[in-house]
């Protein structure tokens, strides 16, 4: 998802402000290891972005 981007702006464009963002990430990443599984930073930002996405189309 974001090997060729420096940064996170596309992400950063779904949510209302950086607090937001944040907490969203946050409460994600803790379900994926609380979950168990193996994960890494670009593997949460995954996970936010498709969450975001799916949470806009409600």
């Amino acid at each position: 998802m974001y090997p060729d981007s420096l940064t996170t702006e596309r992400l950063r464009k779904k949510f209302k402000n950086n607090f937001n963002l944040c907490n969203f990430a946050i409460n994600i990443g803790r379900n994926i290891i609380m979950g168990g599984a193996p994960s890494n930073l670009g593997a949460i930002l995954e996970a936010v972005e498709q969450r975001a996405d799916e949470d806009a189309k409600k």
